[in-house]
């Protein structure tokens, strides 16, 4: 029922638009398609690094363009 409040529509809508190109930078570039580790600590922790690795790309190609 929340989703079908205007706000809550609204969330939904920015919430695509701020996840999705992330997943795809992530899965295109990284080749990162499934973890196959068990446990909320250890999901946590690769996907730490999964995202670390892909904001170390990002600043790498920021720096090297200036």
């Amino acid at each position: 029922q929340a989703l079908l409040s205007p706000e809550g529509r609204q969330i939904f809508a920015q919430h695509k638009i701020d996840v999705e190109p992330v997943c795809g930078q992530i899965k295109a570039c990284l080749g990162y398609k499934r973890c196959n580790l068990r446990g909320k600590r250890q999901v946590r922790i690769d996907m730490g690094l999964i995202l670390m690795a892909n904001n170390l790309l990002k600043y790498n190609k920021r720096t090297t363009q200036n």
